[in-house]
């Protein structure tokens, strides 16, 4: 079983439109009041010393309104960037995997972004529930959390399984921490559907059959060959007295 959950980006999106509301509203009250209040005095609109100041109340109120609306839309147009590509929860079919975005930096002019990543192995894996609200998905078991660069913390599916690229990440234990629980935050629109789907892998991961170990027979020609080398090596040192 493969599922790929992306993270709920709809809620930046909502927050961008009623912030541009927001901003939006008192702006164009402001400046309807200042066109009244010039019709009211149409005698003195032709006077630069009365006109003058409301144009520049308009002006500035407008261009703030401007410059506000493009910094919401930059910053939650970033959320949903970064979150579409590295917040998600991935189920395979011998482990399930939570990547969280956790920040970046800038170093000497190079950008560095900082990932969580956590592996719920099905086969220490216990169960997910919703906690009381149904909005946040709990689960227990034995979970390992790696945190660091999102480069370093690049894998591949492997047999069902997450493997790193990274060779320490896969056999250090010192590389990553344990936990018995871990609370998902709101990042995906239906956390019971994960649950859901999650028990189910759980009971496909039971079915699957264990693997047979090989064992090596060795057929009746390379016996026989092992028997005529040793003949030939016994005569070769067989001493007659």
């Amino acid at each position: 079983m493969n599922s790929y959950y992306h993270s709920y980006t709809k809620k930046y999106l909502k927050r961008r439109n009623e912030a541009i509301a927001l901003i939006i509203t008192p702006i164009a009250e402001f400046s309807l009041l200042i066109i009244w209040a010039v019709m009211f005095n149409l005698k003195r609109a032709n006077r630069l010393d009365f006109i003058l100041p409301y144009a520049l109340a308009v002006g500035g109120s407008v261009l703030a309104g401007m410059l506000l609306c493009w910094l919401c839309c930059a910053v939650c147009d970033r959320y949903v960037r970064v979150s579409r590509k590295y917040t998600y929860f991935e189920i395979t079919q011998k482990a399930a995997v939570f990547s969280k975005y956790k920040g970046s930096y800038r170093l000497f002019g190079k950008k560095t972004t900082l990932r969580m990543i956590c592996v719920i192995p099905f086969k220490t894996y216990e169960k997910a529930f919703l906690d009381e609200k149904k909005k946040h998905l709990i689960l227990t078991g034995e979970i390992r959390i790696y945190e660091g660069e999102s480069n370093s913390l690049s894998y591949h599916i492997n047999d069902g399984f997450p493997t790193f690229d990274k060779w320490w990440y896969n056999e250090a234990e010192t590389s990553y921490k344990t936990a018995d629980m871990i609370r998902l935050p709101m990042d995906f629109e239906h956390p019971g559907k994960i649950a859901a789907d999650l028990d189910r892998a759980k009971t496909e991961f039971k079915a699957i059959p264990p693997k047979k170990e090989y064992v090596f027979k060795e057929s009746a020609i390379v016996r026989k060959r092992k028997e005529l080398k040793k003949m030939a090596e016994s005569r070769r040192y067989m001493r007659y007295w």
